[in-house]
């Protein structure tokens, strides 16, 4: 299939991050994740999504991890049986004002498992899969940062971004916080979820996606017309 000139671009750029990552991840607990290349050519309905979002301890790049929750999108609907929530132990004393924010306390965080065991279960899952965050460049930052902690490799991944996506179909006048995964939902008379759960952003984003699709009314639609731009 044709690709516009921007999309083009983009996918130039995109190749030449994800060449190099996957030379660097040559005999790492990485080359698995990089042997399954994501086209960006392909229908939306035939590509594997995972909805994913994380928990951490600010949102600096190297903000410790405390949470990851994923779920996969195909077929235009979330399967709940794909559904993972991983608690990631804390390193050092958790930030007080964050705690207040996602609410895992000193004494949960030191009983989850390794930054290492849990992004080795997640890349098992990303694994030939676009990845799908509200406010994408968070996760892409974290993810990326925390595979260069374990493995020394960067992560390149397919990203779609509902905040970005909102903006970018369906652009007017907004408050301050009228871009917030919850305010979204509630416009599209989305259920309200408790926000700052892993598992539980990552179904609420993975909904507002598929709300937003169907609102697009935009027939037979490429990964690569809804990938993050920039």
């Amino acid at each position: 299939m044709k690709l516009g000139w921007q999309n083009w671009f983009q996918e130039k750029r995109f190749a030449a991050h994800w060449d190099r990552a996957k030379e660097a991840a040559q005999s790492t607990p990485m080359a698995d994740y990089y042997s399954a290349p994501v086209q960006a050519d392909q229908l939306l309905n035939d590509a594997p999504l995972i909805a994913l979002d994380f928990e951490s301890d600010g949102l600096e790049e190297d903000a410790q991890l405390l949470e990851a929750g994923w779920v996969a999108v195909e077929g235009g609907a979330v399967k709940l049986n794909s559904a993972r929530r991983l608690r990631i132990r804390a390193e050092s004393r958790l930030q007080g004002s964050a705690v207040i924010i996602h609410r895992i306390t000193d004494d949960a965080a030191a009983e989850g498992q390794s930054e290492q065991d849990v992004l080795l279960a997640l890349l098992a899952d990303l694994k030939g899969a676009a990845i799908l965050a509200h406010a994408a460049f968070i996760e892409q930052s974290f993810l990326n940062a925390a595979c260069l902690r374990c493995f020394g490799v960067p992560f390149v991944g397919r990203f779609i971004c509902t905040m970005q996506l909102e903006e970018r179909w369906f652009p007017r006048e907004r408050t301050a916080d009228g871009l917030r995964l919850g305010k979204l939902r509630a416009q599209y008379g989305l259920p309200y979820y408790r926000a700052h759960d892993g598992l539980t952003d990552a179904m609420a984003c993975a909904e507002l996606f598929l709300v937003q699709c169907a609102r697009r009314r935009t027939e037979n639609l490429l990964l690569e017309d809804v990938l993050m731009r920039g």
